[in-house]
């Protein structure tokens, strides 16, 4: 996908969460390229990107609360600050990717492949709804 059409569809998935159908359209990104994509600050609140290649890319900062992301790739993402709330990361590859600050409260990680990722000991433990001793 091109810069410009990734950005018309970040345009209009905003304007949908904003106001709903009438005002745009939800982003469907199932299995999109969209490696090393510069994502930064994005608001992908809901979005459907099951399957989706991020290998590389940058969503520090982004909204993907309640989004599915489930079988996607999100190898060395940088998701540094990333509000990832109620997201789907069932089977997802998040190896080597930057989850420091991210939060996580309530996520589905099911299968979820977190090898080598940085994250913070107490937002693993609320993740995994462990207690820490």
């Amino acid at each position: 996908m091109d810069d410009k059409s990734l950005k018309q569809l970040l345009k209009d998935h905003s304007a949908w969460v904003q106001g709903g159908e009438e005002e745009g359209r939800r982003a469907v990104l199932i299995g999109a390229d969209l490696h090393e994509a510069d994502l930064r600050g994005a608001d992908l609140r809901n979005a459907d990107m099951r399957g989706v290649n991020l290998t590389g890319a940058d969503l520090s900062g982004a909204d993907l609360r309640s989004a599915n992301l489930s079988e996607a790739i999100l190898l060395r993402a940088n998701l540094n600050s990333a509000l990832l709330d109620q997201t789907d990361l069932t089977e997802a590859d998040l190896r080597g990717a930057d989850l420091t600050n991210a939060s996580l409260r309530g996520t589905e990680v099911w299968r979820c492949n977190l090898k080598g990722c940085a994250i913070e000991p107490t937002t693993l433990h609320t993740l995994l709804d462990c207690r820490t001793v």
